[in-house]
């Protein structure tokens, strides 16, 4: 099945260029010749569109609202109504898999294209040296009280300076439930963990997905994920829009690449790292830091060890440590934080 013409270089910027895969996740996106045509004169405002594809301009914006509901393209909410193509197959990933209407077999291509397919371009993404898409955010009670903690380095710092919360269904999580993977997931069932802040919650809800949540009641969420060992993860530079991901090595996209394939750059550590006091650890250590560690830093070999190349600073084996032999100490500047 070849990619229709229109969204020949939508499908190179994003790095399938030819890709039998993305053929077949576009026809089920973008599923009539008007989809086709809007998809392919996109960026732009519904009127530039319609001179653009020479559609009639009502046709032109009944198509872009029902995309937009696919969660196959997104609204730049500050230009009105002026539409644009994700910029990144996790992206466009991401939007879509949280909508309800779409098949078994939509999210068995979408698993094919992200373990079979996406690995094929790590070379590249380590040959341009590109900066990590995530970044770690510790679990702050984990933190000696020597160490600086800034905004930028607390979740719930983040959530309280929050103007608009929208909590979504886990795409990660979402898209391995409906292919009958991790059925062993730790992230408490039934409560939406990703939290979508200021810009893209407008996001969210411009396209109809996620729940408005309180201050209060993010905190509360931030806090069931601690408790199931989630990862705080959010965007690695600091902009006023902006996610709180609660990631799990068993679902989650970047800990697949990191721990799987040996992309190690899919995230950016915190300015912390996990330090061991030997001597409060339970004899020969009980093992409760290595099951709670996503990154793998984790062995237990007589007695624990913590691979600080390995450690991303997360504080979840802190957060777990019956006798608190662990602390996360500070070991990078605030200047580590990215600000573009």
């Amino acid at each position: 099945m070849p990619i229709p013409r229109q969204l020949a270089p939508y499908s190179a910027k994003l790095g399938f260029s030819g890709s039998e895969t993305l053929a077949e996740i576009f026809a089920i996106l973008y599923d009539d010749p008007d989809s086709i045509a809007v998809a392919g004169a996109m960026p732009g405002s519904v009127r530039e569109i319609t001179v653009k594809t020479g559609l009639d301009e009502q046709r032109v914006r009944d198509v872009v609202n029902r995309l937009l509901h696919k969660g196959a393209i997104s609204r730049v909410i500050n230009k009105g109504e002026y539409y644009r193509l994700f910029p990144a197959m996790i992206e466009l990933r991401d939007a879509v898999v949280v909508c309800p209407d779409y098949t078994q077999e939509f999210f068995e291509l979408w698993d094919k294209l992200i373990r079979e397919e996406m690995p094929l371009l790590v070379p590249l993404f380590k040959a341009l040296n590109l900066p990590p898409l995530l970044r770690v955010i510790p679990i702050e009670e984990s933190v000696e009280s020597s160490s600086r903690v800034l905004d930028a380095d607390s979740a719930r710092t983040l959530v309280r300076n929050a103007s608009l919360i929208v909590a979504i269904p886990c795409p990660c999580r979402t898209h391995q439930k409906r292919i009958g993977h991790s059925p062993d997931c730790p992230a408490p069932r039934d409560v939406n963990l990703c939290l979508q802040i200021n810009g893209f919650a407008e996001s969210a809800l411009d396209r109809g997905v996620g729940e408005r949540l309180s201050t209060e009641e993010a905190l509360r969420r931030l806090a069931l994920a601690e408790e199931a060992g989630l990862v705080h993860t959010t965007r690695n530079n600091i902009k006023d829009d902006y996610f709180l991901c609660n990631c799990c090595p068993c679902c989650c996209t970047a800990m697949f690449l990191h721990n799987e394939v040996g992309y190690t750059e899919s995230y950016a550590p915190s300015r912390f790292r996990a330090v061991l006091d030997i001597e409060k650890c339970l004899g020969t250590g009980c093992g409760v830091c290595k099951t709670k560690c996503s990154f793998k830093a984790i062995s237990l070999d007589g007695a624990v060890t913590i691979d600080s190349a390995r450690c991303f600073g997360c504080g979840n084996c802190a957060h777990a440590c019956p006798v608190e032999a662990i602390t996360l100490k500070e070991v990078r500047p605030p200047e580590f934080i990215r600000r573009t």
